[in-house]
């Protein structure tokens, strides 16, 4: 069984050690332990024809901006009984569960991966919402439980799974410091059952014997939906795990992203507590059938969470250094340029648009590339309201035809003049924006974009765009007049699996997306106003090594190389980065 690197894994919680500090971050912020209350943008770190969500229909939307979910109130008609303490608090005992329809809870499957929806209940009247997954197993192989897994040798589970219930809770202890110790006790209890896949229920976080948080969810089971086989128009030509160097039977960090160039891909992952440290993984895919890994490059702290190319420089998107520039004369052997552009913040992604490098991050960046190996920063920019806006923070950008679209999280799709960025700033020309209360800020359930492209349809400008969270899904809008854009339709699937990225082919007029669960999807967007699905492949497979760890998983990075990069090698072919399974290089067959 893959693991994370075999490192001070099991180690007391201690403030010293470094890799355990975010862990700690993790107990100490709400909700504690699940990390619902750090899952904030910053963080290291998606059919026609149906008439259900779950059938991927596209639904026109009215110029009143839906939400991605709907606020229902609490998800169960349970709750944490209160004044439970010590050593039940967060047991099976600690809930009420007697207005619960506890017989339909054996229809639920007792293996899987589960991804939940929490609404939490705040001490002063309001709630707040969070998501999280789970990995349950019958045959004592590795389980995950709120960002946990069975190879801690301080986590266990308790597990109560029969025809009238379903309860799981998750202990851990640990030590700070000052000597202190955390007890921490993380129960979900079920109370019904919709179907064999969807359930409701209540939980609670208990620190040291009292309840520091309670609330209620709703989960499903992660399994092929609609009836779906593994691929359809789509197939598999190879697959590389992404792993450690030293140690073959574990990874080499969490792998998010990919660029293909020069017939070699190269590929970041980030670090991740059961999944090593991470960095950048080379590999040789002149024989897409037979990838061959060449070098690994340590990311050495920090993460490195995008990658782009020009000529013969690499550019990689670094947590902690901003932008790191390798040269790629050898493709083999990325090394660092003499000239480097590196600062003390944050690039989230990166991209190239003709001589310009886009770093995304806080703010973003722009450089100068007319000499690839030695960028040159031009300035910074950030569009007007979006540093004191609540959440804003620009996650990915993409440029055509001289504009800019930024997306900016809860602050929606910023549409920027970028067409004289050597001479002047960037000028702003508009904005998609989402559900906003009364003073402006954006309401519980409003949409984040993430990502996005761009092409040119007849008379039009239309841009594809995506959010990254609970129900989040793919919008279609006219940006013609940057001034007034116009929503025109949505294409969604299931609620409790979220969209990432997407690559337009605007000759072909088809739209590739990285739908996490969902794996890739394959859009013919000829007709922007009916999104059609043409092809799937299903990369998430629940038996996989640490899946259930967190809520975004899968199918996460996705590349079709085009010009300059593309190559007799690869054209066709589409490079999907798995969370669990690494690099999949898939062919078209439609």
């Amino acid at each position: 069984m893959l693991r994370g690197t075999p490192r001070t894994w099991e180690t007391p919680l201690t403030l010293e050690n470094s890799m355990w500090r975010s862990r700690l971050t993790l107990l100490l912020c709400l909700p504690l332990a699940l990390a619902a209350g750090c899952d904030e943008p910053k963080c290291k770190g998606t059919k026609c024809g149906g008439d259900s969500p779950d059938s991927g229909v596209v639904v026109p939307e009215p110029e009143t901006v839906e939400a991605d979910w709907a606020v229902t109130g609490p998800y169960a008609n349970c709750h944490f009984k209160q004044g439970t303490t010590g050593t039940q608090c967060g047991e099976l005992s600690s809930f009420d569960l007697s207005a619960c329809q506890r017989t339909t809870l054996g229809s639920i499957g007792k293996e899987g991966v589960f991804t939940t929806h929490g609404r939490m209940e705040l001490s002063d009247g309001g709630v707040r919402y969070f998501k999280q997954s789970h990995s349950l197993r019958e045959d004592g192989g590795t389980e995950t439980f709120n960002g946990w897994s069975t190879d801690s040798d301080n986590m266990y589970l308790t597990k109560y799974l029969s025809d009238d219930t379903w309860f799981v809770s998750r202990h851990t202890e640990g030590r700070f410091a000052d000597g202190g110790v955390a007890n921490v006790t993380v129960g979900y209890a079920g109370c019904s059952a919709q179907d064999s896949e969807h359930f409701t229920g209540c939980y609670a976080v208990c620190l040291n014997g009292q309840a520091y948080e309670k609330g209620t969810f709703k989960a499903a089971r992660i399994t092929p939906a609609r009836g779906e086989s593994e691929a359809n128009g789509l197939t598999l030509v190879s697959e590389t795990p992404i792993l450690d160097q030293d140690h073959s039977d574990y990874f080499f960090g969490l792998p998010v992203d990919v660029y293909v160039t020069k017939n070699r891909a190269y590929v970041v992952s980030i670090e991740g507590t059961y999944q090593g440290w991470g960095g950048l993984t080379v590999i040789d895919v002149s024989d897409p059938a037979n990838p061959r890994v060449t070098k690994r490059i340590p990311s050495e702290g920090g993460y490195w969470n995008g990658v782009w190319a020009k000529g013969d420089a690499l550019y990689v998107a670094s947590g902690n250094l901003g932008v790191v520039t390798f040269d790629i004369t050898n493709p083999d052997n990325p090394v660092l340029t003499p000239v480097q552009v590196q600062e003390n913040a944050d690039a989230h992604t990166v991209f190239v648009e003709g001589n310009h490098l886009y770093a995304m991050g806080d703010p973003t960046r722009i450089y100068d590339i007319s000499n690839p190996r030695a960028p040159r920063l031009i300035g910074r920019y950030e569009p007007p309201g979006a540093a004191s806006y609540p959440g804003a923070y620009v996650h990915d950008a993409f440029v055509y035809q001289g504009r800019m679209y930024s997306y900016y999280w809860s602050y929606g799709m910023q549409i920027s003049d970028v067409s004289r960025v050597d001479e002047q700033e960037p000028t702003h020309l508009g904005a998609y924006r989402y559900g906003i209360d009364s003073k402006g800020n954006p309401t519980l359930n409003s949409a984040h974009s993430h990502a996005g492209a761009v092409g040119t349809f007849g008379d039009r400008l239309i841009a594809f765009e995506g959010g990254e969270d609970w129900g989040s899904h793919l919008r279609v809008l006219d940006v013609t007049d940057p001034a007034h854009v116009k929503l025109i339709t949505r294409y969604r699937l299931r609620e409790e699996v979220s969209i990432h990225n997407m690559i337009l082919d605007e000759a072909r007029k088809r739209l590739y997306i990285a739908y996490y669960h969902e794996g890739v999807r394959v859009l013919d967007v000829a007709n922007p106003a009916q999104p059609r699905e043409l092809s799937y492949f299903n990369t998430f497979r629940s038996e996989d090594p640490m899946r259930g760890l967190g809520f975004y998983e899968g199918a996460i990075g996705i590349r079709v190389p085009k010009v300059p990069d593309v190559s007799a090698a690869n054209a066709g072919l589409i490079y999907v980065v798995d969370t669990s399974r690494g690099l999949l290089i898939l062919r078209e067959t439609k």
